[in-house]
């Protein structure tokens, strides 16, 4: 250990080979030469499989270099040194007597690091997720997680603020915690893939990065960690720091800085990198977006995953995926042809059957929607190398489409039917969502035999369930019921949920930019309905409040018996 610190510290103190003029004489001369040094880590410098110098830092440093030359028509000549690690280029900056010499290595600015070093403006904002091996459970409080420290090992990046982090938890939680140290948070995540019981710290950015490279950890919702950016550094003494403030405050490097960060990171991953350092971040979105990430990855790279074991999985997901689409398409075939000869032989009736058509054409509609929901569900258990889960979910999957087909032909199924279909729905949605909500469906004595339009109650269910209970924060669990029961003639179709509220919901919609087309659909059906019946489908939502807690309720009374409302 002793020769080690012996070793970082001659490395640390070894001076920079290259020239390092300071501000003043490149002013001056209208030309000059500063050093840059730098460590290999992707999106922020790296080397490309060209052989070429790119990512954040470079682009953001090279960019500065112009910004001289078009405001003070300066030539500066700019000379990247590898530095070897994040601590040689710390040690180096620390001790240079060259005022033009920068460090670049996403450089988190401390309040102790600010006594050795001078730093740029921020130019990114800093954010270390805790990470742990895919076999651990999603933890929903901190105080769970802490509760099982002393059963793992913590790795990091020596010099680190994610080592920071790491003593943190180990000085208040558990001070025998095993901490081993490696050169790149690559390493440390490709550690922890390896590691059951391994967890650390990463910046978001880089464990976005690690996602779309294939490795395979899972991020916890909690412990996370804010500082105030990341930035590059340079020698107390140098005069460039207020040249570099300057054009870090100016509007030219806040258009560059956020078309070079959606470069390498993309716009997405950049707003939510940047969005994620706020209160109100976006949680869920960051959840789709892993999923997205891990499902694009796996098509992307179909052709090298058929070499391992691995390659029934994804032939299973694909052949289940043609599997359904073509039972899909086929029974939308067999809709259509059913519904011509019925408009061919009823000219009579050409109007009330183009409506019937509508409505069928409605209903066919909604089923590849629970189709493609559904297959995103299994390859999500196929990529976490769950077998058994998978294997079940199809099962279940299978008997949930064959009722959807079953029905899809049909004008009116009975309420029996009807809750049949979302039990089977909500068991594969607690599967995806175990520990999110519970759920109960209750069918009233002499109930059973009413008719309804088959899936009627999916959109109200579905709402209450996505809009509702799965945006609960804190740890909340959601619970979401659903009853049928008759009052005189009339069926009533009950959906009650411990969500938030959809004002709330609709908002965080608007935000994220989606549309409520469900909805619309539902409400585009009971219109149809309603065009040609006697008697009409109600619908109504309110707010109920019971013991403190506030329920959101939505209501369909249905018209009974149905067959003689047309």
């Amino acid at each position: 250990m002793m020769v080690l610190l012996v070793v970082c510290t001659l490395l640390q103190a070894q001076p920079v080979s290259g020239r390092g003029d300071s501000w003043q004489e490149v002013f001056n001369n209208k030309k000059g030469t500063v050093t840059a040094l730098w460590d290999d880590i992707e999106p922020f410098i790296y080397i490309n499989k060209d052989g070429v110098l790119q990512g954040v830092e470079y682009e953001i440093m090279e960019s500065f270099k112009s910004y001289l030359q078009l405001k003070y028509a300066i030539d500066l000549t700019i000379v990247w040194e590898p530095a070897g690690s994040f601590d040689s280029i710390y040690g180096k900056v620390r001790n240079s007597p060259q005022p033009g010499v920068f460090g670049w290595s996403y450089f988190s600015i401390t309040p102790v690091r600010q006594k050795e070093v001078q730093f740029s403006p921020p130019y990114m904002p800093d954010l270390n997720v805790l990470v742990t091996n895919n076999l651990e459970p999603m933890y929903a409080s901190s105080q769970e997680f802490t509760a099982k420290i002393k059963e793992m090992r913590a790795y990091t990046m020596a010099g680190t603020t994610m080592t920071e982090d790491i003593l943190s938890l180990k000085k208040s939680f558990y001070p025998a915690l095993p901490v081993t140290y490696k050169e790149q948070d690559y390493d440390v995540m490709r550690t922890i893939a390896g590691d059951n019981k391994g967890f650390g710290y990463v910046p978001l950015s880089v464990y976005i990065v690690a996602l779309q490279k294939g490795i395979k950890v899972k991020r916890q919702h909690v412990l996370s960690s804010r500082r105030q950016g990341f930035a590059a550094i340079m020698p107390l003494q140098t005069d460039w720091k207020p040249v570099m403030d300057e054009y870090f405050s100016s509007d030219l490097f806040r258009i560059k800085a956020g078309a070079i960060i959606a470069k390498y990171l993309g716009s997405e991953v950049k707003d939510l990198v940047f969005e994620n350092v706020q209160e109100s971040a976006p949680a869920l979105d960051l959840v789709s977006l892993e999923k997205e990430i891990v499902t694009k990855r796996l098509m992307d790279t179909a052709v090298e995953v058929q070499k391992h074991r691995s390659f029934r999985n994804i032939m299973l997901v694909l052949f289940v995926s043609v599997i359904l689409l073509s039972l899909v398409l086929y029974n939308r075939f067999q809709t259509k042809q059913k519904l011509n000869r019925q408009l061919s032989a009823k000219n009579d009736q050409i109007e009330q059957m183009n409506q019937l058509l509508k409505l069928k054409i409605l209903q066919a509609r909604m089923n590849p929607h629970f189709l493609f929901n559904s297959l995103n569900s299994i390859q999500y258990f196929i990529t976490g190398d769950d077998k058994k889960a998978s294997l079940q979910y199809i099962g279940r999957f299978s008997a949930f489409l064959r009722k959807v087909i079953n029905y899809g032909d049909e004008l009116f199924i009975n309420v029996k039917e009807e809750a049949e279909l979302l039990t089977e729905y909500l068991w594969l949605e607690h599967c995806r969502f175990h520990d999110k909500f519970d759920y109960e469906i209750r069918v009233a004595p002499g109930t059973q035999g009413a008719a309804i339009l088959p899936l009627l109650t999916h959109s109200l269910v579905e709402e209450a369930l996505y809009k509702g209970v799965l945006n609960l924060t804190n740890g909340h669990k959601g619970k979401l019921c659903i009853e049928f029961v008759t009052e005189e003639d009339t069926l009533v179709v009950k959906v009650t949920d411990n969500g938030i509220s959809r004002q709330d919901a609709a908002r965080l919609d608007k935000k994220k930019g989606m549309m409520n087309g469900d909805d619309a659909m539902l409400m585009r059906r009971i219109d149809l309905f309603n065009a040609q019946g006697k008697r009409k489908i109600t619908t109504s939502k309110a707010v109920w409040h019971e013991n403190g807690t506030a329920l959101n309720n939505a209501t369909l009374e249905i018209p009974q018996p149905l067959f003689e409302q047309l």
